[in-house]
């Protein structure tokens, strides 16, 4: 990554539009939550989809998860940036890391919350490979 700062004007654009990326995906992560309970499991999409293939709806959990994660993770580096002229260290991403497989393994089984840990371990490892020694 380079160090220059982006214009304020971009930095607020991303952030509103990674802001609201994050808040759908979670809307959407509650949603499945919601559906997977026993009791309105039968008559829930998550029932649907699990009548289609049982482990559909399981990738679907991880995938969103995992994108909370990605999103969440911008919008903080970009509010921090647009705050502060400071560029976010790896405390606030390893933070992140932690509150997403936390609200995953509350949220669903603990496989879908292990493997959303491993596919945002992923996205960790491809924001370190982007830095320049």
């Amino acid at each position: 990554m380079s160090d220059e700062i982006p214009e304020r004007r971009q930095v607020v654009r991303s952030t509103v539009l990674t802001g609201f990326l994050t808040a759908a995906l979670m809307v959407l992560g509650l949603a499945f939550w919601v559906w997977s309970a026993p009791d309105v499991v039968d008559a829930s999409p998550v029932g649907a989809l699990n009548a289609l293939n049982p482990f559909l709806s399981l990738v679907l959990e991880m995938l969103i998860m995992a994108g909370v994660f990605v999103f969440l993770t911008v919008t903080v580096v970009n509010l921090r940036l647009y705050m502060t002229q400071i560029r976010s260290g790896w405390t606030e991403i390893i933070l992140l890391l932690i509150v997403v497989f936390i609200m995953t393994f509350m949220m669903f089984e603990s496989g879908v919350a292990f493997v959303t840990l491993l596919l945002s371990l992923a996205f960790v490892v491809y924001l370190y490979l982007l830095q320049e020694e």
